[in-house]
């Protein structure tokens, strides 16, 4: 028999709720991230993303496409190859869990945030670990290309910035 506990000072949010959801964010941005990606390897050749106009790509919803772009440096394929790109995913991958107890106090949207956030950390940081780098597909067009890891990344950062900076104003 298990028993859920509400966390510590913080009522109405338990602590099994909130690792739950979580975890299941970020197994379905894990998941979708990398059939994704599976699916793009596959089927479209590797593009120079500073030539999007002349690669084979597959059109998606309005000025949305898939292309193939292999990324081994930062975001926007900033200094590529670079190892340190390899310890900052990984060191970030485990920052996560440790801001998180700050996050259970706003609940569901808190463990969401954190799950995008792990989701797309891992997808990028399983990338570079297997592959020697990201594979990035998604564009509206010329410039920039991102794949699910890093749009997920992206709003789970933002949203936890906006969640913790409003526990901290409280």
């Amino acid at each position: 028999m298990t028993v859920a506990t509400s966390a510590p000072g913080i009522e109405g949010v338990r602590w099994s709720n909130f690792g739950r959801v979580a975890a299941v964010v970020a197994i379905v941005v894990l998941l979708s991230d990398e059939l994704l990606k599976a699916f793009v390897r596959a089927a479209l050749p590797v593009c120079d993303v500073y030539h999007l106009t002349d690669c084979a790509h597959l059109n998606l919803v309005g000025p949305l496409s898939l292309v193939r772009a292999d990324n081994a440096g930062s975001a926007f394929g900033y200094a590529q190859g670079l190892g340190v790109w390899m310890l900052l995913a990984a060191v970030g991958v485990l920052l996560i869990p440790l801001y998180a107890r700050r996050l259970r106090s706003v609940g569901t949207l808190g463990a969401a945030a954190a799950g995008l956030q792990a989701g797309g950390a891992l997808g990028n940081l399983l990338d570079r670990l297997v592959l020697g780098g990201a594979t990035d597909m998604l564009t509206l067009g010329p410039g920039l290309v991102w794949n699910i890891a890093d749009i997920a990344l992206a709003i789970g950062t933002v949203l936890a910035s906006v969640l913790l900076a409003k526990t901290l104003t409280r």
